[in-house]
Parts: structure tokens; sequence; C-alpha cells
């Protein structure tokens, strides 16, 4: 059986920290974690320790200075030991199908699993069953801003053998937009066929002081240089 590991990067997150970890607790499927905590200063870290706490496939690495988001996540992809790694964001809910319905969806030579998601909009058709989607589909998905697939992380699991074999980690000098890179990345790199279920499995917080909601005018125009990038890639395909 295919085995999961769930990466959460946790900085400063509050009271919504709570909700989050009741979501992970409530998992129907056995998976690894770490949570993995940028050196917050309001209890986070404290929390995340006492959650993990007595339970053998948790794990947690508090970092000893802020460090990144970015950093965060690739500390996780390399003490991962699963087949599959997920991400997602400390102050968002999981369904409680979240784990199985991503593990469900690998078969072999399948590169990534994605699931459907609660924010802006909700997918078209958000009954359970699982479509299957080629490299190009799913590189249009992952390339576009505010698409029902979309770039983002949190909703996919991805086989640690493929991210390995392109050598991939998120890129530490992007404070932005580096989900989408890592995304499209990934797929432009990886011609097998992708997996989506468009049930809704995962539901985005809208935190007032997020990193979404606190961008300037630099963290746009890193953000269009970064969309540059995976145009260009989108080219060669």
């Amino acid at each position: 059986m295919t085995k999961l590991t769930l990466v959460v990067p946790t900085y400063n997150l509050s009271h919504y920290f709570n909700e989050t970890l009741e979501t992970i607790a409530n998992q129907t499927a056995d998976f690894e974690l770490w949570l993995v905590d940028d050196h917050s200063t309001d209890g986070t870290a404290e929390k995340a320790a006492e959650f993990v706490n007595g339970v053998p496939m948790f794990h947690v690495e508090q970092f000893d200075h802020h460090r990144g988001v970015s950093v965060a996540r690739n500390f996780g992809i390399e003490h991962a030991t699963g087949d599959v790694v997920a991400f997602a964001d400390g102050d968002d809910r999981l369904h409680p199908d979240f784990v199985k319905t991503l593990i469900n969806g690998f078969q072999e030579g399948t590169p990534a699993v994605t699931v459907g998601y609660q924010w802006w909009h909700t997918p078209i058709n958000p009954r359970d069953h699982y479509e299957t989607l080629s490299q190009r589909t799913m590189f249009q998905q992952a390339s576009q801003r505010g698409s029902e697939i979309g770039g983002y992380i949190w909703n996919k699991a991805y086989s640690l053998a493929a991210i390995e074999q392109q050598h991939l980690r998120f890129d530490e000098s992007l404070s932005i937009a580096e989900d989408y890179l890592f995304t499209a990345t990934f797929v432009a790199n990886d011609s097998g066929i992708y997996v989506y279920d468009p049930a809704i499995r995962y539901t985005k917080i809208n935190r007032p002081n997020s990193t979404l909601r606190s961008r300037s005018f630099s963290d746009r125009r890193v953000e269009d240089q970064v969309f540059e990038r995976i145009y260009q890639m989108g080219e060669r395909l």
C-alpha cells in the first residue's frame, strides 16, 4: 500500500492551528506527518510538539531562526519516508478522507494525484470519482491562476521518487508563487498520467495576515516573473 508523508510548515498560526490539528487527527488513513515550525513566537511550536508526542509516525522540527516556508517544505521532502509526499498549510482544513483519497488515487507510474478544494470557488462537478489527465492538460491547469486544479501544492500528493529523479526542491529565494513553480516544474518534467478526484478534500482559509493578503508591488513583480518562467516551460511541451 502507498505510504504518504504529509508536510505542514507552521509559523505563528495563532488559534487557526488548533482546528488544523483537529482535522489532521481525524484522518481516516494512516500517514507520516512532519510539522516543521519556522521559529514561531506565539506558542505554535509548543502546540506542534504536544500534538506529535507519543505518535510514532508523527514528527516535529523546530527551526532556531526564521528561514521561510520553502526551507520548511524542503526539510519535509528530505526527511519523508513515504512513497508520496503531500503538503498542507497550517491554518487550513483537511477533509477526513484527504489522505485516503490521495493514497487511493496512486497507481503504478502515477506521478501525482490531486483533489478538489474549497476556496474562491468549488469544482464544476465535485462528485467523488477519479479522472485521468494527460501531462499537457495537467500543466494547463497547474500553470493558470485560479483554475479548477491550480498550481497549489496543498491539494496534491507527488511521487517522492519522481521528485528525487528531477532533483526538485522549492526555490528558497522566492516568497511568493513558489508553489506554482514547484508544481509546474514537476509536471513539465514528468509525462505520466495524472489523477484527479474533484471531491472537495481541502478547504483554504483566508487568514487576514496571510502572505497572499499582504503582497507588495515588488511581490507582484516577482510573481509575474515566475509565471513567465512557467509559460516558457509550457512552450516546450
